[in-house]
């Protein structure tokens, strides 16, 4: 049973969010505010109380304290802690916010890729990989409402719900967003796929030198092959076309080595306005299930095969091709982590550029914590956001000004006491050209 005790409103200078302050040193040290506003080319009036660069930065902190709607922007506005610490001696409602993003269009969109771009090149400069896999995937998100942009299309879910269709490319080793497209909800899978890898390979940091990019079945296509065999990548492309189960049907199988009910099977071909024939392999595995027949005494077995068929330029075995292809599937986690974690997606206005940029923002937002993770807690490099929310943001405090200083305090009893002194003690000493 509980102990008797009162409630008082008396308590000041105290956040629930403490933990915020690691990911605004790790923005400022990247000099992230900075390069916003000198990239991004809207120009508010002298007299504008808000400039845009602060707005992503407001954004972006919110979304990573767990706002998903621009109404709960509220969590940092009435946190005077947080409001101190970042200089933020005004700030904007809800409704002011989502007017300095409805003044974005596709230029500013892009302005905005880019200064993620350059802020990427500085994290890699510090801590960098020669080859990275690209996994590619398309995704949709569901919205109730009339904006601009949603429309129906593709939606395994919700089959005639308005949504959104936007394109991600992810870095599989670091799990960073390298790309992205905001698109309508009318978007065919594969529509743009050749424009956006060259885009993500414009992205690329310098020191890259190998490529791999696997990709689900939106991404089969022959331009798209014939671009990444230039550049000298390799791929794994889920097959997707007419006739591909008659087409596997007659070809040679074997049995795979330890695998019973499975066979494989290796085989050229060249598509419809391909330039040439590429190599394909494939997986078949047997289903056998016995079938009623009234008529008949006993229930009679019959056999069905599941395909799974990849195009390749890689020397891979197909067993080792299908078991290759199958690790794309945690980018599927990271792209739930972007949507459902970090509100991708989530926070609309009426307006579809505002949407892409507000969708950019909040992959910033995610970027921003992966790259402070990766270069500063290889404890919590692996984890989700939630769980770094969980142990990392959502610590209360107390600010103390005392003697021209300010003061932090946190309780005594903060369980992961070591790992943030770690964290603070490792960004306070990063330096970026």
């Amino acid at each position: 049973m509980m102990r008797k005790f009162h409630v008082q409103f008396n308590e000041k200078n105290l956040t629930g969010n403490a933990g915020l302050i690691h990911l605004g040193r790790f923005a400022d040290k990247l000099n992230l505010s900075k390069l916003l506003d000198k990239h991004i080319t809207i120009k508010r009036g002298e007299t504008a109380k808000y400039q845009v660069a602060d707005v992503i930065m407001m954004l972006t902190m919110g979304v990573l304290a767990g706002a998903k709607h621009l109404s709960h922007m509220i969590i940092i506005r009435t946190d005077k802690v947080l409001r101190t610490l970042f200089r933020w001696e005004a700030f904007p409602d809800d409704t002011t916010m989502s007017r300095i993003f409805k003044l974005f269009n596709l230029k500013h969109c892009k302005e905005l890729s880019e200064v993620e771009s350059k802020v990427r090149n500085k994290v890699w400069n510090k801590k960098w990989l020669g080859r990275i896999t690209l996994d590619m995937d398309s995704s949709v998100k569901g919205v109730f409402g009339n904006q601009e942009g949603a429309e129906k299309g593709y939606n395994p879910k919700k089959k005639g719900q308005k949504s959104y269709h936007p394109l991600f490319c992810f870095i599989a080793e670091n799990r960073e967003c390298l790309h992205n497209w905001f698109r309508t909800g009318s978007a065919y899978s594969a529509n743009g796929c050749v424009e956006f890898i060259k885009e993500c390979f414009a992205m690329l940091p310098k020191r890259v030198w190998k490529v791999v990019v696997r990709a689900d079945s939106a991404f089969f296509n022959g331009a798209l092959f014939d671009l990444l065999e230039e550049k000298g990548a390799q791929y794994i492309v889920k097959v997707k076309m007419r006739g591909l189960k008659s087409l596997l049907e007659t070809q040679k199988w074997q049995k795979v080595k330890n695998m019973p009910g499975y066979m494989k099977t290796t085989f050229k071909f060249k598509c419809s306005g391909w330039k040439k024939e590429r190599v394909f392999v494939a997986i078949r595995h047997e289903k056998v299930y016995n079938e009623y027949d009234e008529n008949a005494l006993f229930h009679i077995p019959k056999i069905e095969y599941e395909y799974f068929c990849y195009v390749t330029n890689m020397d891979f075995t197909p067993w080792a091709a299908h078991k290759y292809y199958g690790k794309r599937s945690t980018s599927e986690n990271w792209i739930e982590w972007c949507k459902n974690q970090m509100a991708s997606g989530s926070i609309l206005t009426q307006h579809f550029w505002a949407n892409s940029a507000i969708f950019q923002t909040c992959i910033l937002a995610y970027n921003l914590m992966v790259w402070m993770m990766w270069l500063n807690d290889e404890d919590g490099f692996k984890e989700e956001p939630n769980t770094i929310r969980m142990f990392l943001i959502y610590v209360p405090a107390r600010l103390m000004h005392s003697g021209r200083q300010w003061f932090l305090r946190l309780s005594n009893d903060y369980f992961f006491k070591k790992r943030w002194e770690q964290l603070e003690y490792s960004i306070q000493a990063l330096t970026f050209s």
